[in-house]
């Protein structure tokens, strides 16, 4: 199978062992969203296919990874024609030691990103202009630029672009009421918009047009692109990224950055808070330790870790496909 140039191998080390993931959504109009999922179920039943899907009536989105690129490329191939996507998908691909999912869910929903605002979708509305990452260094560095970081607050502590604002999102869905609430008299400004893989961006952008921005940008392929367009000379970004598998946050590199999830609340942990009298593994960290509601969390979360230890003394992993 031949491969788009946009799926070029990406700059990490690699083994034969390595697994391949990709990150992709995709904007179309979807006439039967349940059939979609039951068709991708049946075909992904008994593949080393890992990772979610989601599918709406405004299409699909979603991480998967699997040992082969050909493996991937054909469930997406087949995912844009059931959605009827006629460009297929511009996924973004890195590559990993072992799967970072432990099953596969394809989930229907109603968006593939919850903004709750029926207007923001790029069906039917026009968004910012996509930039590149040379062309988004630039712009970020125009002192009269605003830079939004779209994300959710628990992402955007683990690392951001330097000034870039955080709207303070529980939940993408907030994004509107930050824009109304915060932006306003701001809209001859240049505004720079950035996500994790894009998507995100796909829908703020329209929603700041349709609020009378009009000079709107996003970082095309978001922060992972990014990293894998620049290197250490021309790469602006400050910490990790947040993503939402097993590895938890990756650095510059598209490499785990040493942060771990609470199990107890699911909040990252860097390596620096590691020595925080609040973090107790398997119990505790510093965003929940003094939260007591989640104190019947912390009882399962301590057995769980039991069971995984007693696992892996038998050299055997505690839940998930093995490697």
């Amino acid at each position: 199978m031949d491969f788009p140039n946009s799926w070029a191998t990406p700059k990490v080390s690699h083994t034969e062992q390595d697994w391949w993931v990709s990150a992709f959504y995709g904007f179309a109009e979807v006439k039967d969203p349940a059939a979609v999922k039951d068709h991708m179920d049946a075909l992904l039943d008994g593949q080393r296919v890992y990772g979610s899907i989601l599918v709406a009536s405004e299409g699909a989105n979603g991480t998967i990874c699997a040992p082969t690129q050909a493996l991937l490329a054909n469930a997406l191939d087949t995912l844009a024609q059931r959605i009827g996507l006629a460009d297929g998908f511009d996924p973004t691909w890195s590559r990993v030691d072992r799967p970072i999912f432990r099953k596969l869910k394809v989930q229907l929903k109603k968006e593939i990103v919850t903004i709750k605002d029926p207007s923001a979708t790029p069906l039917g509305g026009s968004g910012g202009e996509h930039l590149d990452a040379q062309a988004w260094n630039a712009l970020i560095q125009d002192p009269d630029t605003i830079v939004i970081d779209t994300r959710n607050s628990f992402e955007t502590k683990v690392g951001t672009f330097p000034g870039a604002i955080d709207p303070g999102n529980v939940s993408f869905s907030e994004f509107p009421a930050f824009v109304r609430d915060q932006l306003k008299g701001n809209e001859d400004k240049k505004i720079a918009m950035f996500c994790t893989g894009g998507i995100r961006c796909e829908k703020a952008t329209v929603f700041m047009k349709n609020e009378g921005f009009d000079n709107v940008f996003q970082l095309k392929g978001g922060i992972l692109r990014y990293f894998q367009q620049t290197d250490e000379d021309t790469n602006l970004w400050d910490g990790d990224c947040y993503v939402f598998d097993d590895r938890v946050a990756l650095n510059k590199n598209m490499e785990p950055g040493g942060h771990i999830s609470c199990p107890v609340c699911r909040m990252p942990v860097g390596p620096d808070q590691f020595d925080d009298p609040k973090f107790q593994a398997g119990w505790s960290c510093p965003s929940c330790a003094d939260d007591h509601s989640f104190d019947r969390t912390r009882e399962s979360s301590k057995e769980r870790l039991k069971q995984i230890l007693l696992a892996a003394k038998k050299g055997k992993r505690h839940l998930g496909p093995e490697e």
